[in-house]
């Protein structure tokens, strides 16, 4: 990671599937802009913004390289013994490994199905 880009330390915040997301200064200044052009009077946008943000706490790197977790994300996402690390396009996950498991297991399932749903004609299904 290039510090100098993209800033010093983290940004650990709740993840969706209940892990943790862990984005650079630089991404996390990118996301606070966005979710800033929601409107603020959507209210799924302003829950949103609320959980998101008053959950969300900058950590910085020893001099190993290693962050330590603040205990409510451990409990956010139960984080256990063993915990799976996944880089995910401009985020970094951290999760339970029990949960990951089970997660993958039903990812790996729907893979084909969910690609071909997804790019289809380029465009993302509606909800």
């Amino acid at each position: 990671m290039d510090e100098d880009t993209e800033g010093n330390g983290f940004f650990v915040t709740p993840g969706l599937d209940k892990c943790l997301a862990l984005y650079t200064p630089l991404h996390f200044k990118a996301i606070s802009e966005k979710y800033n052009e929601q409107a603020s009077t959507n209210r799924k946008a302003r829950n949103f913004q609320r959980h998101f943000f008053s959950n969300s706490k900058k950590v910085d790197c020893d001099k190993q390289g290693r962050i330590s977790i603040d205990p409510k994300h451990i409990d956010y996402a139960d984080l256990k013994k063993d915990v799976v690390i996944v880089g995910v396009m401009d985020r970094i996950e951290i999760w339970d490994k029990q949960s990951w498991d089970e997660v993958e297991a039903g990812n790996s399932e729907n893979f084909e199905n969910d690609a071909e749903d997804l790019f289809r004609l380029g465009s993302v299904p509606s909800l």
